[in-house]
């Protein structure tokens, strides 16, 4: 494949800018302020928290010792230990552990997990079942190689090209992608499958398929080293991935010039069939040979893949995006966390291979055009975080293939232009939902009567605004604000009293709910309903909540509250009576429950597996 490549400006700093004025060179400029100011903000956010996480440390060491002395002295004492002194120290031991972070903990049972056997045994290799494999955890001394000139001549490197050419032609094609990023780059599990769907290597439908897929060879590349899984909630589940950098090094050697071309410093990255933005702050004007590419390519991200929010990429020009028009056979476009974008170029409604289109925490953008009804074949929709939208598009109720749909706005339904909750009831394949509402009382019984009709609803996300969360001093204050200007809706006698609505108003058959600044201070009547049987995932985040008493979801296996400032539970006895199958629990900022851990696993044997 043919590939393209935009260089970066070289970075210089006041200093240097203030040098060279001295020498007469006027014309002199910082390259990028943007990007500068972000540098720096960066630098010192890692020192402050380089400092937090010394002075956790520090504390979480005084403590270890103590515990430390504490099990020596009762090992050591005459006539034995006092078993309730021997558990109460259990129960201290395991608050310490707890307290520890997942991706930090010695794991002692690695050999017992699938993804972690070893392929090098102290460097040697095992291929005792005709199955090569790298330990990502021993092979130590790659980590000290891969970066020398030496490396190049080593049995180690020999070895992992023997494992890579071990993989079938379609494999070695897919973890071509994580060559194209920085070194040690995190890559979230959800870009990834959305950038294989986009490039089509992937089966389309149904939705389960392509997750099935992406699933067995994410893990076959665990399973031989190739990548690491970036794990979360106490191990349980897999969020993100990356490569290890011995292992990058030695695929480089047998990549270079394959499908991309590799370089230490690139901003942009592009092939026949996509467009990558890799470490670009600003698109503009130098970057317009990106979008000489032809008309087969199926993947455009120019926004954010990072998993900090805090990565600033802008647009000075919306005109810069019309080079896309020619790109007919798009599937993939992402423009997540671009500034500066208010409005949708009008050639994205040509382009009708699209399937996914993410325009998350595009801050600027104050409306989605109805035209985004002509995307028939869309199947997710990402909206959320654009604060300025205050309506939803009647179109969104024509896209009859979606799938996932994220930042839907609740406004003023008596408005004939907005999408209401009866034109989502036109989307027969809608499985994952969040909504943002201003509206106290939502969901009113018309809108559980609607909710009820989505059958393949799955996943549903609800956020309330004008609740700022406690502990937090981000753009909570900002959020609410922008907020504050959609319209505040009122139940209507007329829904109370509809005799076409459920005598049983609850929530569909839901497998995970989040539910951000709940305004009420009881558990609401939809959650009392015996319909959450399926319930596995609750995560509840601000809000004025108190009490979850009188929820009938005992299927709940994860439980995450944050920032619930008023919330009181009494201890581990209610949690198992209120979730019997729990297994993961995990509290921020709320006072109630000091007595709980901040992140624990009930199950010793589900922590480990």
């Amino acid at each position: 494949m043919g590939s393209c490549i935009s260089q970066p400006n070289p970075l210089n700093n006041h200093h240097h800018k203030a040098t060279t004025a001295t020498n007469n060179n006027d014309d002199y400029q910082v390259a990028d302020p943007d990007l500068t100011n972000m540098i720096g903000r960066d630098l010192n956010s890692m020192k402050e928290t380089m400092t937090q996480i010394q002075k956790f440390v520090d504390h979480m060491n005084v403590q270890i010792n103590q515990a430390c002395e504490k099990f020596e002295e009762l090992k050591t004492r005459e006539g034995g230990s006092d078993t309730n002194e021997l558990d109460q120290l259990k129960m201290s031991v395991n608050k310490l552990k707890s307290q520890i972070p997942s991706k930090l903990k010695i794991h002692y049972d690695d050999d017992s997990k699938p993804h972690r056997k070893p392929w090098f045994d102290d460097g040697s290799i095992n291929s005792s079942s005709g199955n090569y494999q790298v330990d990502v955890n021993k092979a130590g001394n790659l980590h000290s190689l891969y970066n020398q000139p030496k490396f190049d001549h080593t049995p180690a490197l020999a070895d992992i090209l023997v494992s890579f050419h071990s993989l079938p032609p379609e494999l070695q094609y897919f973890l071509n992608f994580f060559m194209i990023f920085p070194e040690m780059a995190t890559m979230k599990k959800r870009f990834l499958i959305d950038w294989w769907m986009g490039e089509r290597v992937l089966f389309q439908e149904p939705a389960d398929i392509d997750k099935h897929l992406a699933n067995k060879i994410l893990d076959e590349f665990t399973a031989k080293g190739f990548i690491e899984p970036i794990y979360k909630n106490c191990g349980l589940v897999v969020d993100s991935y990356r490569m290890p950098p011995y292992i990058r090094s030695a695929l480089t050697f047998e990549l270079e010039g394959h499908a991309f071309d590799y370089f230490p410093d690139i901003r942009f990255t592009c092939s026949e069939r996509c467009i990558v933005n890799i470490d670009a702050a600003i698109i503009d004007g130098r970057h317009e040979i990106i979008f000489k590419s032809g008309t087969d390519v199926t993947v455009v991200c120019l926004g954010r893949w990072q998993n900090s929010v805090t990565h600033h990429i802008e647009v000075p020009d919306i005109k810069i995006l019309n080079a896309l028009k020619n790109m007919k056979q798009l599937s993939f476009l992402s423009l997540r966390g671009i500034s500066m974008i208010t409005e949708l170029p009008q050639f994205i409604s040509q382009l009708t291979h699209l399937k996914i289109l993410d325009l998350k925490a595009c801050h600027n953008l104050v409306v989605v055009p109805d035209w985004i009804g002509l995307l028939e074949n869309l199947r997710q929709l990402d909206i959320s975080e654009c604060y300025l939208l205050d309506h939803m598009p009647k179109g969104l109720g024509t896209l009859y293939n979606l799938q996932v749909l994220k930042g839907f706005i609740i406004g003023d339904s008596r408005d004939k232009k907005s999408c209401t909750f009866d034109d989502l009831t036109k989307l027969p394949w809608l499985r994952k939902l969040s909504i943002s509402t201003s509206m106290k009382e939502f969901p009113t019984d018309l809108q559980l009567h609607h909710l009820q009709r989505l059958k393949f609803l799955r996943q549903l996300k609800i956020s309330w605004s004008g609740c700022i969360l406690q502990g937090k001093t981000n753009d909570s204050p900002k959020r609410a604000q922008l907020f504050s200007k959609r319209t505040t809706l009122t139940r209507s006698s007329t829904e109370q009293h509809d005799p076409e609505l459920s005598p049983s108003l609850e929530l569909p058959s839901l497998e995970k709910l989040e539910l951000h600044c709940f305004p009420e201070t009881d558990t609401p009547s939809w959650l009392w309903s015996g319909n959450l049987k399926n319930l596995k995932k609750l995560y509840i985040k601000g809000g004025l909540l108190r009490n979850l008493n009188k929820i009938v979801a005992t299927g709940v296996e994860m439980l995450q509250l944050k920032y619930l400032s008023d919330f009181q539970m009494h201890g581990i006895e209610d949690l198992r009576r209120l979730f019997p199958k729990l297994i993961y629990f995990e509290k921020v900022e709320c006072p109630g429950l000091k007595s709980f851990p901040s992140e624990w696993c009930l199950d010793e044997e589900m922590q480990n597996r």
